[in-house]
């Protein structure tokens, strides 16, 4: 036998162990990705005494918004783009959150865009959300005071304004068992009578 003709039987072979890699590290990410998204939901509690202070904001038409005018209740305050794909595939979850949560809840979805016809109001248009309202942070202030590094970034406030906890990067926020852990932080913000 000639080396030429053990080549091809070599290739052969490194050809099935290359895709014999290729399946097991696939099936990796396949395990990996089943635990992500069953994992409980990873909210770094905070839990300040203070309330923060943080920059108004603007509705769609232009109006400000201050965090003020949501004191009383537990605030879950979202920073998104409309550039960003995670975002954008969790802007429904946030929506049917704010259908499930009680009236002392309060889901503010924030985006730093300017006022009219952008590319923010249009994915907003576009996603039907039914319980959502299109906030705007046109100057981009909230994002350097929450500590933002990325979108999405999301920030719960207790009902006087405390930070409770800070999620970076996306999440299912209608699962059960993330209500479950906002009426939990809620209930542990609120004074005792």
């Amino acid at each position: 036998m000639t080396a030429t003709a053990a080549a091809p039987a070599g290739r052969k072979t490194e050809w099935a162990a290359l895709a014999g890699l290729f399946l097991i590290g696939l099936g990796i990410l396949v395990i990996l990705e089943a635990r992500r998204t069953s994992a409980p939901p990873d909210l770094v509690e905070i839990l300040h005494k203070e309330p923060a202070k943080l920059s108004p904001f603007v509705d769609a038409s232009g109006e400000p918004v201050s965090l003020d005018s949501f004191r009383g209740k537990t605030v879950v305050l979202n920073l998104w783009a409309p550039w960003c794909v995670p975002c954008l595939q969790e802007m429904p979850s946030l929506d049917r959150l704010a259908a499930r949560l009680p009236e002392d809840f309060a889901v503010v979805a924030v985006t730093k865009d300017p006022v009219g016809d952008s590319p923010s109001q249009k994915a907003f248009g576009k996603m039907g959300l039914k319980r959502l309202t299109l906030f705007l942070d046109p100057d981009g202030k909230l994002e350097p005071e929450i500590g933002a590094r990325g979108f999405p970034t999301t920030l719960i406030l207790g009902p006087d304004g405390a930070p409770l906890a800070y999620r970076e990067g996306a999440a299912e926020w209608d699962s059960d068992a993330m209500v479950a852990r906002l009426e939990a932080l809620a209930g542990r913000s609120k004074p005792v009578q």
